[in-house]
């Protein structure tokens, strides 16, 4: 069975009202056990090979970078809810695509790159799925393109980011992702066993933080890495700062109107825990 939770974003399933009365659709996180054909599925991300985060620039301007690295600080409490649905991976033992971002600070980059490539999204599976980093104001921060075909994101110090994939296939996918090596739904060390999020055929995805519970997540912001949530909880890695991956899995929808049911249990679930400054 998939355990599927659901986050406020635009053109998914499920609609919640907010304080403010405004809708927000909802999207659905999976969930596997092995050897069961409608499991819970787990979906997860190891990263450690894609964390060379200054490998796509030149070696006199990698100092420069370095020295303004930047992580992901458990930011304020936002909205979200969640909901479970039934799935199972078409490929359980093999992710469809793997791939990251790496992120500095933007002043720094942009120096360090002036005239790199710039693009608006990372296109997945040869453009089915589009993925964009959003700012504050909901507007995609340009991706910079090293001659090596890196993709490297600015960032400010303090500010707020969220995670957009846009579907624009037929098929439904499950999204698995890390900031900084840390799954951001359950906050233990990205792994291909860890549970993912539901993208629907046509349908868009926003993860705007690391859940704490079935009904908010921790936003996403920029920060100094002796501020970052990696640097102030046991499971994190400093050695894994700036980077932010996705594992994208292909799955199958058990019959919706059986698989979602309410949970007696939710106190049951494991999401990310709080730092320790």
């Amino acid at each position: 069975m998939l355990k599927v939770i659901v986050t406020p974003a635009e053109n998914t399933l499920f609609l919640k009202t907010n304080f403010n009365n405004e809708k927000y659709p909802m999207h659905h996180l999976l969930n596997i056990e092995a050897k069961k054909p409608w499991a819970k599925l787990i979906g997860g991300l190891c990263l450690l090979s894609l964390l060379a985060a200054c490998s796509g620039i030149p070696a006199q301007q990698q100092a420069t970078t370095s020295s303004a690295q930047l992580g992901t600080q458990w930011g304020e409490g936002l909205e979200s809810s969640v909901q479970n649905i039934e799935a199972s991976r078409i490929s359980p033992q093999q992710a469809e695509q793997v791939a990251s971002i790496t992120y500095r600070d933007a002043k720094a980059l942009n120096q360090a790159l002036p005239n790199a490539a710039r693009q608006l999204n990372l296109p997945l599976l040869q453009g089915a799925i589009e993925w964009s980093v959003l700012d504050e104001n909901d507007r995609p921060i340009p991706l910079l393109r090293t001659a090596q075909g890196q993709l490297m994101l600015g960032g400010t110090n303090g500010a707020r980011y969220t995670l957009k994939f846009q579907n624009l296939s037929n098929r439904d996918y499950e999204i698995v992702s890390t900031v900084d090596g840390l799954d951001v739904l359950n906050g233990q060390a990205g792994s291909l066993n860890n549970t993912g999020y539901l993208l629907n055929a046509h349908r868009s995805l926003t993860i705007k933080g690391f859940r704490k519970s079935q009904d908010e997540v921790a936003a996403f912001r920029f920060a100094t890495p002796d501020l970052s949530y990696a640097a102030n909880t046991p499971a994190g890695d400093t050695r894994n700062l700036g980077v932010i991956g996705v594992a994208v899995f292909r799955v199958a929808l058990k019959d919706q109107s059986k698989a979602m049911q309410a949970n007696p249990f939710p106190a049951d679930s494991t999401y990310a825990q709080p730092p320790r400054y």
